[in-house]
């Protein structure tokens, strides 16, 4: 077939939807091939709140874009575009990305509103995503087949958490970003510390974004809590603990964070990471990981190590290898090698350690790994050179015990 899949892309306009027989199979050419370049789209937030997490995504992927181009002599672009954590602005990046430069496979996303729309144009136009979103909706009902999930699901991160809450505290007050990822969090939590036996004595959603906690905090101290828990994401993980800390409360209350990320709390009184008592965290410069690719990151990088820079590591490192596995930069093609395959690079073992296999489930595509609850350092002993590492990591949970069973809404 001579139809190249950008030209098809131009002829469809702004509303593609390509099913089965679209895109794969009809590029033309000697395409099927490997080829000389693998082109890769980053469509992020590189403005806004989350823009400190686009922009690490992107660092971490041209980090691996450039080992991987020492270790296999190959050629990797990778093309970043601003999504302003829009989805709708998303799915134009994404179709730019691929119809304007000739992106192969793409990755980044930063929400999980965002993360759902690149991913499902992706599967519509059969181009392989890894989103970083941690809604459970992702490898639940809104899954779709080229669509991985490299960052950990809410309820992968709940099941190490929700323990440790209730043993530090029987009743409990849960503050959630409105959103796709703070609703699925409170359920998720809601459900847990119910199992372990603790009480839920209030919960409420708090505008996203927002820069003003007091009404919420007032509403945490009125309800009898001795846990207070922020399922608060991106820049108001800053905002929430700079005003319980205002207010003094930080010695009344244990407090917890849901997918605590280091860069929200940079750039405050560092105070603020040491009042946190029980966090879940999908990846830590705290773990036993090399200390030349943590020193290399922090000179690559604007940021500091933290989660973000590892998963945007991670994915492009698992789309380009599967690529090479495939022989082929065809979409269908990389999503079977990348769909059930069991991680082999040593170097993500390195980083995120384990004795366990890292693998992509077959049945939702979500990535297999560690997840982590980490407590507050200090301030006493908190490293702020050559990068800061604020957080302790406490727990580990490995392999499957860390995730539910795929969801039966996920058809992919």
């Amino acid at each position: 077939m001579d139809i190249d899949r950008r030209d098809l892309l131009r002829g469809a306009g702004a509303t593609i939807t390509i099913g089965t027989t679209g895109l794969a199979g009809c590029l033309g050419g000697d395409e099927s091939d490997l080829g000389d370049e693998i082109i890769i789209g980053c469509p992020t937030a590189l403005s806004g709140a989350f823009a400190p997490y686009g922009e690490a995504e992107r660092d971490g992927g041209q980090l691996a874009a450039e080992h991987l181009e020492e270790e296999f002599d190959i050629s990797i672009e990778i093309v970043p575009g601003d999504t302003a954590a829009d989805p709708n602005e998303a799915v134009d990046q994404i179709e730019g990305m691929v119809v304007d430069e000739g992106a192969h496979v793409a990755y980044g996303g930063v929400s999980s509103a965002v993360g759902l729309a690149v991913g499902n144009w992706g599967t519509e136009n059969q181009v392989p995503v890894c989103v970083h979103g941690g809604s459970d909706d992702i490898t639940g009902a809104q899954c779709s087949s080229y669509m991985f999930s490299t960052y950990m699901s809410n309820t992968m991160q709940v099941a190490p958490t929700a323990p440790a809450m209730a043993d530090l505290e029987d009743n409990w007050y849960l503050l959630y970003s409105d959103y796709t990822w703070g609703d699925t969090a409170q359920e998720a939590y809601t459900e847990a510390l119910e199992a372990e036996g603790a009480n839920i004595v209030g919960k409420e959603a708090v505008p996203f974004p927002t820069q003003e906690y007091n009404p919420y905090l007032n509403s945490a101290e009125d309800s009898g809590a001795d846990g207070i828990a922020l399922l608060v994401a991106g820049l108001d993980q800053r905002a929430s603990t700079s005003q319980i800390l205002n207010r003094e409360m930080q010695d009344d209350y244990s407090f917890m964070m849901h997918q605590t990320e280091d860069v929200g709390l940079w750039g405050i009184d560092s105070e603020a990471a040491s009042i946190l008592d029980v966090n879940s965290q999908g990846w830590s410069p705290a773990l036993d990981v090399p200390e030349e690719w943590l020193e290399e990151l922090a000179e690559f990088s604007d940021h500091d190590p933290f989660v973000r820079h590892f998963f945007g590591y991670a994915s492009v490192d698992q789309l380009v290898r599967a690529s090479i596995r495939a022989d082929s930069v065809e979409g269908e093609a990389i999503r079977d090698e990348l769909s059930g395959h069991e991680v082999e690079n040593e170097t993500i073992y390195d980083l995120q350690p384990t004795e366990e296999t890292i693998y992509w489930r077959e049945d939702d595509h979500q990535l297999i790994q560690p997840t982590y609850v980490t407590s507050g350092r200090a301030v006493s002993d908190q490293q702020n050179d050559p990068y800061n590492v604020w957080f302790d990591v406490d727990h580990t949970m490995e392999d499957e015990e860390a995730s539910p069973e795929p969801s039966d809404a996920c058809e992919l």
